[in-house]
């Protein structure tokens, strides 16, 4: 039979084990839940698509007044690159204006519903343009929403239950 190997680490006292097994209320700390740490646990990333710079600062405000993380990026192209990258892994939505040079929100819309890693991200279309058979296309395609511009505050409580 063998010998039990020498512990290295000292013994505590019978008082010190007694200590540390039942704690008094004095000896816990309570750490508070600060604001910063409530924003960590619920905070949602938006990825708000737009080739006007005014547009995008809009809705990143309207976004962030609302508690949501916004990267905003100038074209859809952009936003196609960074996510293909993995440069935004936590993207919890994208929000895309329709018209826009080189590829379309459309044409994201369609790009990020057939990729495997990216179609179970939330797409919302906007446009300044109310055309109904845009709007039916888009939503057929897979878009979770489309909102006409410009963007309200009232917009975001729409996109709230959007947002995975």
């Amino acid at each position: 039979m063998a010998a039990a190997a020498p512990s290295l680490a000292p013994s505590p006292s019978p008082a010190a084990a007694a200590k540390v097994a039942s704690p008094k209320a004095s000896d816990r700390k309570v750490v508070p839940l600060t604001a910063a740490n409530e924003v960590e646990l619920e905070e949602k990333h938006v990825l708000a698509v737009d080739d006007s710079v005014v547009d995008r600062a809009v809705i990143a405000k309207i976004l962030r007044s609302s508690k949501y993380r916004v990267t905003t990026v100038e074209s859809a192209t952009r936003a196609l690159e960074l996510l293909a990258l993995g440069l935004l892994p936590d993207v919890n939505m994208i929000i895309t204006d329709y018209w826009m040079p080189g590829m379309t929100g459309y044409e994201l819309l369609k790009h990020v519903k057939e990729s495997s890693k990216l179609k179970e991200i939330p797409v919302v279309i906007m446009s300044s343009e109310n055309v109904p058979n845009r709007i039916s296309r888009c939503l057929e395609e897979g878009a979770e929403d489309f909102l006409l511009k410009p963007v309200r505050p009232s917009d975001v409580s729409r996109l709230c239950s959007r947002i995975r």
